[in-house]
């Protein structure tokens, strides 16, 4: 199981409970206020670090806990923001003089417009965030992930058998491991979510898996059916993990047509490979907008996926598990660019997900 350098369980999986392990929260002012929602009702805080963890607060000094919420206390040496410093009432320039996405400017539902400054740089958002690690005697409610492990007949023969595996991942940026620290050299340094999964099949399993990730940022199922030739058949995997979606954006119907011609396609060449459906996390909910609409259809994917599944073929719900959070979280709490990638956290959760289904 992936651990950090502090020896955190970082695949312990959060719909377990107990301990609760580096939760984040965005520290935000809002009417001279500063508070944010934990996921479970805390029982005993252990740690309240920043997101890179190079400081350590006290409960009491800095913050409190009250009504299942952290709040700064006046005098706190914890750092906050205004929700101003990402969303603004016009059009703002990148602050950090890099040049930009390329695409325009990205108002939100509510008629403000998405600072852009943190695509590329989740620092811009997770500086502003704390990182609390709680134990909670509450129980999670709602979807939780279960091993689908046998309804993947050859690759858990093989992998008891401790034959050699080959797994491919083939996906877009979230599947290139955007927005883990780790990916830019940024504290606390936390591995991509596959990487973290594939260490742990392998300490698991105890074989040899050999790990390719094909994926590409900012693709969707359409590219996937054209590229699956050079990025997934080419390598005649045991297992490919799809992890498309977020910016499909089409209904959930159509979706689903697209990911079965792309199982198809590579099936037809790789008739012994079997398949993981990755439901995609699931976008800032403010960004059901036009022109872009990068929150559009994503939530009916987990549902549209289901109707594929059979042997040979098992779903990861992410967005199963994003939902029961995002009861509580609000999507600034586990984002690394406010506007489509998780940080730190929620992609954890996304290891979490994975390893579940992949182990019995």
């Amino acid at each position: 199981m992936g651990m950090t350098e502090s020896g955190a369980p970082l695949l312990a999986p959060v719909w377990e409970g107990g301990t609760i392990w580096r939760e984040t929260f965005a520290m935000l002012e809002e009417n001279g206020q500063c508070s944010a929602p934990f996921l479970y009702h805390p029982e005993k805080i252990i740690r309240i670090e920043s997101y890179d963890g190079k400081n350590v607060y006290e409960l009491g000094k800095d913050c409190i806990v009250k009504d299942g919420q952290l709040f700064l206390t006046r005098d706190s040496r914890i750092p906050h923001t205004g929700w101003e410093t990402f969303y603004t009432s016009q059009e703002a320039p990148l602050s950090n003089g890099e040049p930009g996405p390329d695409f325009g400017p990205v108002r939100t539902t509510d008629d403000r417009f998405l600072n852009l400054s943190a695509i590329g740089n989740p620092e811009y958002i997770t500086r502003w965030q704390l990182a609390v690690t709680y134990t909670t005697q509450e129980q999670w409610q709602g979807f939780r992930p279960v091993s689908c492990i046998e309804r993947l007949p050859r690759l858990y023969g093989r992998l008891k058998r401790k034959e050699p595996v080959k797994i491919v991942l083939y996906g877009d940026s979230i599947s290139c491991g955007c927005d883990c620290s780790g990916l830019y050299g940024l504290e606390p340094g936390q591995p991509q979510w596959s990487e973290l999964l594939i260490d742990s099949l392998r300490e698991y399993y105890g074989g040899s898996v050999e790990f390719i990730n094909t994926s590409v940022g900012g693709t969707d199922s359409e590219w996937a059916v054209e590229n699956a030739g050079e990025r997934a058949i080419s390598h005649q995997p045991d297992l490919v993990l799809l992890g498309f979606g977020m910016n499909d954006r089409c209904p959930g119907g159509e979706y689903r047509e697209k990911t079965q011609r792309l199982i198809k396609r590579i099936a037809g060449e790789c008739p012994e490979t079997e398949f993981v459906l990755i439901a995609t996390s699931l976008p800032n909910p403010l960004t059901r907008t036009a022109p872009m609409y990068f929150c559009a259809h994503q939530e009916e994917y987990a549902q549209s996926l289901r109707e594929l599944c059979g042997v040979g073929v098992v779903l990861a719900d992410v967005q199963g598990v994003q939902k029961e959070l995002m009861k509580r979280k609000r999507y600034i709490d586990i984002t690394g660019n406010l506007l489509n990638h998780p940080n730190d956290y929620l992609a954890r959760i996304q290891g979490q997900v994975l390893d579940t289904v992949l182990k019995p």
